[in-house]
């Protein structure tokens, strides 16, 4: 399976909850899935539930 054939399930799942995860490093990289949506930067409009999910989980695999 395609990386964006795997992205189509997550976004229809949970869009706002979905993060990435880069394994193989020896650091820990977590990030929303989404991208950044410059039609409503700077307008208090974003959700930041999904970076809450990608900073919790480093928080867990360093702990």
């Amino acid at each position: 399976m395609y990386h964006d054939q795997g992205q189509i399930a997550m976004k229809l799942m949970g869009f706002e909850q979905g993060i990435t995860l880069q394994a193989g490093l020896s650091w820990i990289v977590t990030t929303p899935a989404h991208d950044t949506d410059f039609d409503i930067a700077g307008k208090g409009l974003a959700k930041v539930s999904a970076f809450r999910e990608a900073l919790t989980l480093a928080r867990k695999m360093i702990s």
